[in-house]
């Protein structure tokens, strides 16, 4: 199984580098290949606040990138991070990340983000 960098999954879902794509396609598409949560969270990232991309279709292409029938990735984590961070246009990828990773684990989040306190769920907590 091949394991994708950023850059590999950002030319395939913008097809902007005519050769990189069109290897990050063959990579994509013939094998199988796994997407780490560290990755998944940064291609939101560069989409968002390098690329411009507005949040809506961002969620929609990713979401969109993780049903291939051939990518692995860590659905719970992943899905319910793009959730949080499709219905909260004041959070971060990142502080949705966070925030359900210490839901699935039971733990309280604790933060100076008020924003993150509010919308993160019952278990972020505000010092």
């Amino acid at each position: 199984m091949n394991s994708l960098d950023t850059n590999i999954v950002l030319r395939y879902l913008l097809n902007d580098v005519p050769e990189q794509s069109a290897k990050s396609k063959n990579i994509i598409t013939s094998t199988t290949v796994y997407l780490t949560d560290v990755i998944a969270v940064e291609i939101v990232f560069v989409l968002e606040r390098v690329i411009g991309i507005e949040r809506s279709d961002i969620v929609r292409l990713v979401k969109s990138f993780l049903s291939l029938p051939n990518l692995t990735y860590n659905d719970y984590f992943l899905d319910q991070s793009l959730d949080l961070y499709s219905a909260n246009k004041n959070l971060s990828i990142v502080d949705c990340y966070a925030a359900t990773e210490a839901k699935v684990y039971g733990n309280n989040l604790v933060t100076f983000d008020k924003e993150l306190s509010k919308k993160g769920g019952v278990h972020v907590k505000n010092l």
